[in-house]
């Protein structure tokens, strides 16, 4: 939610500053539009399937949106000790239907309970965790590769509106146009990269640091419940993960 708010502000900012430097209508150019915005998608088309575009963008969305599941690990470590002392006195079986309100969490402690094996239980909280970094690195590729393009094809649009002047110098009524097309290019690459891709892949990056650092940790509590080990031994075990409020993620008002 923050990186759009961010994004909108970017972009209001410089709308206002433009207005009141003498109004919009001086920053519009079609041609400058379609060989920044055109050059930069279809560079990317180039790069990438063009359904991973989409994915680019739905990765960002879903790494700015607010957490509505429980996120705070100091709460897991306590849902796990609690489980574990009793599975620890009743057995496994007893614990079926529990819950800790956090997503990742049900559903690894569901799949422990039919997976036939602690190895096979790893294997699956493994893939899991590897599907988030899969992800995010796709998504951020995506968004990386914009971000270079659109500054890329500004500079290409600043050439190509020098050429067109300094053909046409002869004809004053050129000048003005091409030079537009020259400046108003390299502006628009590095608006829509610094103020829309840039935050939007750093945003994943984020996004993936903290989403895999929270499943690691619910990886490990679910290891011990399915291996029965002292709730002590898996406080000592995960406390390494509860020193870093870097990694809360915010949570939905």
């Amino acid at each position: 939610m923050f990186m759009f708010v961010g994004i909108t502000l970017a972009f209001v900012f410089i709308i206002i500053a433009m207005v009141i430097g003498g109004g919009l209508g001086a920053f519009i150019d079609v041609p400058s539009f379609l060989i920044v915005i055109g050059g930069t998608a279809a560079a990317t088309i180039a790069k990438f399937p063009p359904k991973d575009m989409g994915k680019g963008f739905k990765t960002a969305m879903l790494a700015s949106k607010g957490r509505k599941d429980v996120s705070d690990l100091n709460q897991l470590v306590d849902v796990t000790e609690e489980l574990l002392k009793k599975t620890r006195k009743e057995g496994l079986i007893s614990i079926e239907g529990q819950t800790s309100g956090n997503d990742f969490y049900d559903d690894g402690l569901a799949y422990m309970l039919a997976a036939p094996d602690a190895r096979a239980l790893e294997r699956y909280l493994s893939d899991q965790i590897q599907n988030v970094i899969n992800q995010a690195q796709r998504g951020k590729a995506v968004l990386d590769a914009m971000a270079d393009a659109a500054p890329a094809f500004g500079m290409i649009g600043t050439v190509i509106g020098l050429i067109l002047m300094l053909g046409n110098l002869d004809d004053p009524s050129t000048i003005g146009p091409s030079l537009a097309v020259a400046l108003l290019t390299t502006l628009y690459g590095a608006i829509i990269a610094n103020a829309a891709f840039i935050p939007m892949a750093e945003k994943i990056s984020s996004w993936q640091a903290t989403t895999v650092h929270e499943r690691e940790m619910i990886a490990i509590c679910l290891m011990y419940i399915k291996n029965g080990e002292s709730p002590m031994i898996m406080r000592e075990a995960v406390k390494p993960y509860l020193t870093h409020d870097f990694y809360k993620l915010p949570e939905v008002a």
